[in-house]
């Protein structure tokens, strides 16, 4: 017959209610207690029977024997409870419940297996986690393995990003030194052309003085015109060359701070700078001095500075603030310079209600010979750079802003104590 095939104690296990084989110990303890049952019902019928008969000998045997009885079913119930907690332990044990258990009681075989299954559920416990660290071990060696390959491509990534950078860099370089050597170019070659146009002009005007003295009555008024002629060109000429001579001095200046380093007062540094600015602009302005007022830090930082390249970047600030009043429709407009300083950094800022830097001049206007001026005498456009340079060579920077229209502001920050690496380059 189909499905005749499974041992016998399988087929007894399957068909009876109690989940039993043969030989099982609930099986066994289930006969046992229905043998003692009968038993005790034999033993009350006897005793029934004794007191039936009035036979004192007889109704002492059979009390005896059922009280026996009795303390052996109880026994035997006992040893029953405690035997299918035992098996139903097995059987959550064999199911993987490690959690499961019974507290051994007492010494007999029932109880030493308790303790053998106990031993078994520890041992169980342990060979699971082992597998479990096993597996772990199995998988993170595999996500290292991922891990490894993923860093090697974001190695090779890597790689490959550092040579596209350093190739913008470079061509931002090349660029930047493009741009520089043609401001460079155009700077000098501007007042170059000058002095050849003047010397051109000073050479016919020389031509003409020596005909008029070469005549037999000079007109002395005539003398008179080309000298003078002669005097403004090589004035021309003079204003021109010097014009050169301070482009070349800036490139020379430019990115560099030289003198030693002082330990000096902020806000006294910023005075004397701003007491230079204006006595410089004033020279080459008529006289003409603006107002500027200075708001000095109360805590009178001290600093330790290059005093001439910090000067020199403080004057460029108020210079440059000078003259964008001068051009605004408020002329006489104040100027601020404003000095603040933490523990570790200082700040110098001047502002100013000129006409203010459209968003196109802002962004140029810290590269070099980059200048809104115009004419014979416009500056090299090289104020504003060497002084980020002067700032960045004491642990600061130069930032600008401004609002068409609305005048703007430079702010100068430096480190109070420059860091040894900074000291050094500088």
């Amino acid at each position: 017959m189909t499905g005749s095939h499974n041992p016998p104690d399988q087929q007894i296990e399957g068909s009876n209610p109690l989940g039993g084989s043969r030989f099982s110990l609930r099986r066994y303890t289930m006969q046992h207690f229905v043998l003692l049952m009968l038993v005790n019902g034999l033993l009350i019928a006897l005793t029934i029977y004794s007191i039936l008969l009035s036979n004192p000998a007889l109704i002492v045997l059979s009390s005896v024997a059922m009280v026996a009885a009795w303390i052996k079913t109880a026994l035997v119930i006992w040893a029953g409870l405690r035997t299918v907690a035992v098996e139903i332990w097995i059987r959550r044990l064999g199911m993987g419940d490690f959690e499961y258990r019974i507290e051994p009681r007492g010494s007999d075989e029932i109880a030493e297996a308790c303790r053998a299954l106990e031993t078994l559920r520890l041992r169980s416990i342990e060979v699971v986690r082992l597998q479990l660290v096993e597996q772990l071990s199995a998988e993170l060696a595999a996500a290292n393995a991922g891990l490894e390959a993923r860093n090697r491509e974001l190695d090779e990534a890597m790689s490959q990003l550092r040579e596209a950078q350093d190739q913008i860099v470079a061509q931002q370089k090349l660029k930047e030194m493009v741009d520089l050597s043609s401001g460079v170019a155009h700077e000098i070659r501007n007042p170059l052309n000058f002095v050849t146009n003047f010397c051109d002009g000073s050479a016919e005007l020389l031509d003409e003085l020596m005909e008029s003295l070469s005549r037999a009555e000079p007109d002395d008024a005539e003398i008179a015109e080309i000298s003078s002629e002669l005097r403004a060109n090589m004035n021309h000429i003079r204003r021109n060359v010097g014009r050169a001579d301070r482009v070349l001095q800036g490139m020379i200046n430019l990115g560099a701070s030289h003198g030693t380093w002082q330990e000096v007062g902020l806000n006294l540094l910023a005075r004397q700078s701003v007491r230079a600015a204006l006595d410089s602009y004033s020279a080459g302005n008529g006289g003409k001095t603006p107002v500027v007022e200075v708001r000095e830090d109360p805590a009178d930082p001290q600093c330790l500075v290059v005093t001439e390249g910090m000067a020199l970047a403080i004057m460029c600030l108020v210079q440059n603030a000078c003259e964008a009043v001068a051009l605004s429709d408020q002329p006489d407009a104040p100027i601020t310079v404003s000095i603040r300083a933490d523990d570790e950094m200082g700040s110098v800022t001047v502002t100013d209600a000129g006409g203010g830097m459209t968003p196109d001049v802002l962004d140029k206007a810290m590269t070099p010979f980059f200048t809104t001026k115009e004419g014979e005498s416009q500056g090299a456009g090289l104020g504003l750079p060497q002084a980020a340079e002067v700032a960045r060579a004491h642990g600061g920077n130069v930032e600008l802003a401004s609002t068409p229209g609305k005048g703007a502001t430079a702010t100068l920050t430096l480190r109070l104590r420059p860091a040894e690496g900074i000291e050094s380059a500088a």
